[in-house]
């Protein structure tokens, strides 16, 4: 049966009202409730050929409840009253067993949030019939020979807070998702992938056509020794560039603790003056809901500015131990450390096209995405790992060949201290997020830089 978007959504009552009837007979100095539901569907196909379709629905609901100055926490999975009831004694009861916390920052009070953006009706309604048009569309586009491997996922999330000081919000969101994995009989492969909130946003002929070219362009692959080379990165290649950035620099925190490349730096230049970052989940391109997990409403925060660093994000304790205010960036602490988590990033860009882009290199490589990347120093968002699915080589100007998959050294400051061009911004996460382990989500562009640092290569 099709359901309707209606019936997709739990919807606000549902979801806030509980949480509001179960908070007036808390008995505490203080409680908050928040409520994640996500529904997600994903369709994965191999050869050609779909070969999974699956579906889950998951709500989970987070209780924090402040005793004396202390507080605690538990964690359920269900909305009705005697559960939400229980959730908030139990974290009642492990606030008793601790001392006072003087960090603790006390709940959010009620402030305006602006209205949700990233939800659409029809995605939220779209089935796995029309999960799978799209993929027969991708493989409806290959040449002979070729096969097309990857995934059709549709997530609706309902984020739903309210706490004891009068927080009372709610917002629902959609996230669309399709990508290919396009190999030839020749064993090369090409990736192309695209990002909405709106399925109808996802380009399955232009997914098809990017990752067949890459795919037929990938043969006979050539080793690259080590050294210094000019560089284009595709735009899934700076969002996980810009994934290290957010997690190892931009919380309060990790500039606090001194961890961060932002700690005692702010307003210094740390990168080129072509870079600039902002966390903005306000933007209406963006997949994000307009408050955080303590009920703040989300600002605009600009991280770095034309290459000077401006400040970080802020979740409420980390606000208080800084001397600040919450910029509305509290995240899942089962997810993410406490501080706060840029993860609606924006990166300015520019209007080179990808033939401007690869047109400005004398001798160099492209770079259409990373794979299992690791960071060995932190304090400076250095990145280390390899590259995967579309790695070349450019002469004078020209790709000229297939390269094996690189290994990497880099430093995200220095390679954006060395950006020559930018490309117009796209909507994409990276390789972890992407594969479920993150929530971040950049608008990213591609860029040309004037030296990526390349420390080995894979056998050909």
């Amino acid at each position: 049966m099709t359901t309707t978007a209606a019936s997709t959504l739990l919807g606000v009552d549902a979801l806030l009202d509980p949480l509001q009837r179960a908070l007036k007979g808390a008995g505490a100095e203080g409680a908050e409730l928040w409520v994640h539901r996500r529904r997600a569907s994903v369709v994965r196909y191999s050869h050609s050929s779909i070969h999974q379709s699956a579906a889950s629905d998951e709500l989970d609901v987070h209780a924090r409840v402040a005793v004396d100055g202390a507080v605690g926490t538990a964690e359920g999975g269900s909305l009705a009253p005697d559960a939400l009831r229980d959730l908030i004694s139990r974290a009642a009861a492990l606030a008793k067993l601790q001392p006072a916390n003087p960090t603790w920052p006390g709940f959010a009070d009620p402030a305006p949030y602006r209205a949700p953006h990233a939800f659409d009706a029809a995605t939220a309604d779209l089935d796995p019939a029309g999960q799978a048009r799209a993929i027969a569309a991708i493989c409806a586009s290959l040449a002979s020979g070729q096969r097309a491997a990857g995934t059709h996922s549709v997530d609706v999330t309902e984020d739903a807070i309210a706490n004891t000081h009068g927080v009372a919000a709610y917002a629902p969101a959609t996230v669309a998702y399709l990508r290919a994995l396009v190999q030839g009989e020749h064993g090369g492969a090409g990736y192309a992938d695209d990002l909405s909130r709106d399925h109808r946003g996802l380009d399955p002929a232009g997914i098809a056509r990017r990752a067949r070219e890459k795919c037929e362009l990938d043969h006979d692959r050539a080793r690259l020794a080590p050294g210094d080379y000019e560089a284009v990165f595709e735009e899934d290649a700076v969002a996980e560039i810009l994934r290290f950035v957010s997690l190892t620099g931009c919380g309060g925190q990790a500039v606090r603790e001194g961890r961060s490349f932002m700690a005692g730096r702010i307003g210094e230049a740390v990168t080129g003056a072509r870079f600039t970052l902002h966390d903005d989940a306000l933007d209406p391109r963006q997949l994000a809901i307009p408050f955080d997990v303590e009920g703040t409403p989300k600002e605009r925060v600009t991280l770095v500015e034309n290459g000077v660093v401006r400040g970080p994000v802020h979740d409420r304790t980390g606000a208080k131990l800084m001397g600040t205010r919450s910029t509305g960036h509290a995240a899942d602490p089962d997810r993410y450390a406490r501080g706060g988590h840029a993860g609606n990033l924006v990166m300015a860009g520019g209007s080179a096209t990808r033939e401007q882009l690869i047109g400005a290199v004398t001798r160099g490589i492209l770079i259409t995405r990373f794979h299992y990347t690791n960071t060995p120093d932190p304090k400076r968002a250095t990145m280390t790992g390899t590259t995967r699915d579309g790695t070349f080589l450019i002469e004078d100007g020209r790709i000229v060949g297939a390269l094996a998959n690189v290994r990497y050294t880099m430093s995200a400051l220095e390679l954006f201290s060395g950006i020559d061009l930018l490309g117009p911004q796209r909507l994409v996460r990276d390789w972890w997020s992407t594969n479920g382990m993150g929530s971040i989500v950049c608008l990213a562009p591609a860029m040309k830089v004037s030296r990526a640092t390349i420390t080995g290569s894979s056998p050909a």
